[in-house]
C-alpha cells in the first residue's frame, strides 16, 4: 500500500482514467499524465494494481498478444478488402491501400481502441454509379469530402445520433446490407473484361449483375469456380465452431487456392478467374494521386465538389452509423467506455487521407473488430500493427495475393452475408404476421408463441431491407427511422389520460374538480387530451395537476390555452398545478403565451392526497419518493444528505406517529478530502 493512501476510498474521474488507462493497455504513459494532474488518485490505483500491472502497456505479454491479435485481423482483412475492391469494380490495390491508410489513422486518432477499420463493403456497394459515370478520379474527391462531412458532423456531435437508431431499422440495415453484398459478388462469376467497366442502366445498382450485359463464366470454368465458392464458404462457416484460433477466411482462401493450381490446373488442365487477371495487389507505396500518373485527376472546382457532394454525404453517413454500431458493441464486450466525437473526427481524417492516396474510403469493421477482442486485444498496438502488415503486404507480398482465385474470395464473402444477415428476424417478421388464432393453436407457448414483435416493428424492418435494394443505405436508414418515429409518436398520442375526483367541503358539497394528468402532452396528444374534459357538467373550479405528466412543447401550451378559454366560456376558472420540475421550467418560460384565463401555480402548491401508496417526483438532479402509511398519513419524503463522505438516505422529520425511519443506506460519494 502506497504511503498516504487509504484503502476502499471513493472513486473519482481522475482515478477512473487511470484504470481505464490500465485496463485498455494504453501503456503507463498515459498513466503519467493523470498522475501529474491528481497524485493521490493515481497512487492508489498503482497501489491497487501493482507496479506490474501499471506497466502492462509495454510488458512482453502485452506485446506479444497485441502483435499476434493484429498479424491475425490483418490476415482475415486481407481477401475481404480485395473483394471489396472487386465488388466495386475497382483494381484489388485500391481496397489494401484504403484498409491500411484507414486503419493506421483510426489506431493513432480513434476513439475507440482496438476497433478495427478498414474498407468495407457498405461503402463498396455504393461508389459503383460514380464510378461509371465519371470516372475513378470522382470517387477519390468524394472521399475526401466524405471524411471533411464527417469530422463536422462529429465536431457537432452528431455521432451521439447513432444511439437513437431502433433496433428493427437496425435490423433492416443488416438485412439490405447482406443481401447487397451477396448480389455484388455475381460479379465473380463474370467474364472478367479489361478495363472493369460497367454498363449503366436504369435498374437498382444491387440488381446490377443481371443488367450489366457481360457474359457470365461457362462449362468447366463455371463448374469449378461453384465449387470453389462453396468450400471456402463451408470452411468460414463451419472452422470457428471447431477452433477460433486460425482465421476461417485465410484458410477457406489457401484451400480454395490449393484447389484452383492444385485440381482445377494441375488435373483437369482447366482455369478459374483469379486476381492477377484483374490487376495486381500492390507493388510501391501508394502516391498522392495527384502525382500519381495512372489518374488524371481533374481539379478540385465547384463543378467537380458539385457531381460527388451527394454521394459524400451519403458515404459519410453510413461510414458514421456503421462505425457507431460497431463502437457501442466493443463498449459492451470490453466493458470500457469510449469517445464517439473522437471516433467521428478519426474516421473523416482516415477518409481525407485515403482518398488523397486512391483509396475507395471505409469505416469501422464489426466482424474484424469481433475477432481482434474476442482474442484478448485491448489496446491500439494490435490494430497499429494490423495495418503495417497490410502495408507489408502491398509492398513485398503481393504476389502470393495475385495468384488467388476470385471464387475463394466469393465464398469469403458470402461468409460475411451470412454473418451479417439477421436471420432470426425472418422468424419474427413471420410470427408477427399470424393471426392470435393461428399462433394459439399451432404454436407452442414455450416456443415462438411468445416470441412476437408488433406488427409495425416488423414493418419497419420489411420497409429498411427493400429500400436498401432499391435506393440505398442512407435513404433506407432515414425512411426506417421515419417511420418509426411516425409510429411511436402515433403510439404515444393515445397514452395521455386523466385521472379525476372531487374535493368536497365540509358540509360535503363539491367545491373543487381535480384532474391528475397522465402521459405526455404534445403536437400528437393535444387533441386527446381537450376530449378528456366535461366542461358542462365540471364545478366552476376546475384544477389541472401536471404531476406524473410532461408538457413537451408549444402545441401542448396552445391546447391548454383552448382548455381555458373553453371553461372560461362557461363562467369556470382553471389552475394549472405543476409539480414536475420540467414543467415549471417550460411553462415558465412561455407563461406570457398563457392566456388570462388560466391560473397557474409552479411546483409550492398543496400536494393533494391520494389513494395510492407511493409515487414518484423526478425532477432535475433530485428525487423525492413518497412513502404513505397505511390509513391514509401523511407522505413522508425521502431526502439526500452528506455526511462523512459519503450519501445517507433518512427519513426527514416524521410528523405522522407510526411512521418507522427508513435504516441509512450507504451510496459512495467524492470523499470532501479529495485533492482532485
Amino acid at each position: 500500500m502506497a504511503p498516504g493512501v487509504e484503502d476502499g476510498s471513493a472513486a473519482t474521474p481522475a482515478k477512473l482514467e487511470v484504470a481505464g488507462n490500465l485496463a485498455a493497455g494504453v501503456g503507463a504513459g498515459a498513466c503519467v499524465g493523470a498522475e501529474a494532474r491528481c497524485p493521490k488518485a493515481a497512487a492508489q490505483v498503482w497501489a491497487a494494481t501493482g507496479c506490474a500491472a501499471a506497466a502492462q502497456g509495454v510488458s512482453p505479454a502485452y506485446l506479444v498478444r497485441e502483435a499476434l491479435c493484429g498479424v491475425t485481423v490483418a490476415l482475415a482483412m486481407v481477401p475481404e478488402a480485395v473483394a471489396f475492391s472487386l465488388a466495386a469494380g475497382l483494381k484489388p490495390k485500391v481496397g489494401l491501400v484504403s484498409s491500411f491508410f484507414i486503419c493506421l489513422i483510426t489506431s493513432l486518432f480513434g476513439g475507440r481502441p482496438a476497433m478495427v477499420s478498414g474498407a468495407t463493403g457498405s461503402i463498396a456497394v455504393l461508389v459503383g454509379p460514380i464510378i461509371q459515370t465519371h470516372g475513378v478520379e470522382y470517387l477519390f474527391y468524394a472521399v475526401m469530402l466524405m471524411g471533411l462531412f464527417q469530422i463536422v458532423l462529429g465536431l457537432l456531435g452528431v455521432g451521439n445520433l447513432g444511439r437513437l437508431v431502433p433496433v428493427p431499422v437496425e435490423i433492416g440495415f443488416c438485412n439490405g446490407l447482406a443481401l447487397v453484398i451477396g448480389f455484388a459478388q455475381l460479379t465473380s462469376f463474370k467474364v472478367p473484361s479489361a478495363d472493369h467497366a460497367r454498363r449503366l442502366s436504369e435498374v437498382p445498382e444491387a440488381f446490377h449483375p443481371f443488367t450489366d450485359g457481360e457474359p457470365w463464366v461457362s462449362g468447366d470454368e463455371a463448374i469449378f469456380a461453384a465449387i470453389i465458392t462453396v468450400v471456402a464458404f463451408l470452411i468460414s462457416v463451419l472452422l470457428p465452431r471447431l477452433t477460433e484460433r486460425v482465421p476461417s477466411a485465410l484458410c477457406s482462401i489457401a484451400i480454395g487456392t490449393a484447389i484452383e493450381w492444385g485440381i482445377v490446373r494441375g488435373v483437369f488442365h482447366s482455369r478459374t478467374t483469379i486476381i492477377g487477371d484483374l490487376g495486381s495487389a500492390g507493388g510501391s507505396f501508394p502516391a498522392p494521386v495527384w502525382f500519381d500518373s495512372s489518374y488524371t485527376m481533374p481539379p478540385p472546382t465547384s463543378t467537380t465538389l458539385g457531381k460527388v457532394y451527394s454521394l459524400a454525404v451519403i458515404m459519410a453517413a453510413i461510414g458514421l452509423l456503421e462505425s457507431v454500431m460497431t463502437l457501442s458493441l466493443v463498449n459492451e464486450l470490453t466493458k470500457t467506455k469510449s469517445s464517439i466525437v473522437r471516433e467521428c473526427v478519426g474516421q473523416g481524417v482516415a477518409n481525407i487521407v485515403c482518398g488523397a492516396f486512391g483509396g475507395m474510403g471505409g469505416c469501422a469493421m464489426l466482424g474484424q473488430s469481433m475477432i481482434n477482442v474476442s482474442s484478448g486485444a485491448r489496446g491500439r498496438l494490435s490494430t497499429f500493427i494490423c495495418s503495417l502488415f497490410i502495408l507489408f503486404i502491398v509492398l513485398v507480398a503481393y504476389p502470393a495475393i495475385n495468384i488467388l482465385p476470385v471464387s475463394a474470395l466469393a465464398g469469403v464473402m458470402f461468409n460475411v452475408v451470412y454473418h451479417t444477415f439477421e436471420w432470426s428476424s425472418l422468424k419474427l417478421m413471420a410470427v408477427a404476421l399470424l393471426p392470435k388464432s393461428f399462433r394459439d393453436r399451432f404454436l407452442r407457448a414455450e416456443g415462438s408463441r411468445w416470441k412476437k414483435i408488433r406488427r409495425a416493428d416488423a414493418l419497419v424492418i420489411l420497409v429498411v431491407t427493400v429500400v436498401t435494394l432499391l435506393s440505398d443505405l442512407a435513404v433506407a436508414v432515414a425512411c426506417g427511422v421515419a417511420m418509426s418515429c411516425l409510429l411511436y409518436v402515433y403510439d404515444s398520442a393515445e397514452f395521455i389520460s386523466v385521472t379525476s375526483r372531487m374535493d368536497t367541503d365540509t358540509e360535503d358539497r363539491a367545491r373543487t374538480k381535480i384532474y391528475n394528468v397522465h402521459g405526455v402532452l404534445f403536437f400528437g396528444s393535444a387533441s386527446r387530451f381537450l376530449e378528456l374534459f366535461d366542461a358542462e357538467n365540471d364545478p366552476e373550479e376546475v384544477q389541472l395537476i401536471f404531476e406524473s405528466s410532461y408538457v413537451s412543447d408549444y402545441s401542448a401550451i396552445e391546447a391548454l390555452n383552448k382548455l381555458g378559454e373553453r371553461y372560461a366560456g362557461l363562467g369556470k376558472r382553471v389552475t394549472l398545478q405543476l409539480l414536475h420540475p420540467g414543467n415549471s421550467r417550460i411553462v415558465e418560460k412561455a407563461k406570457n403565451l398563457l392566456v388570462k384565463e388560466l391560473t397557474l401555480e409552479m411546483g409550492g402548491g398543496r400536494v393533494l392526497d391520494e389513494a395510492s401508496g407511493r409515487r414518484n417526483i423526478e425532477g432535475y438532479g433530485t428525487t423525492q419518493s413518497f412513502l404513505a402509511r397505511e390509513g391514509g398519513a401523511a407522505a413522508v419524503p425521502l431526502l439526500a444528505e452528506e455526511a462523512s463522505g459519503s450519501l445517507h438516505l433518512r427519513v426527514a422529520a416524521a410528523g405522522a406517529a407510526g411512521v418507522t425511519a427508513a435504516p441509512a443506506l450507504p451510496v459512495a460519494a467524492p470523499s470532501s478530502e479529495e485533492p482532485c
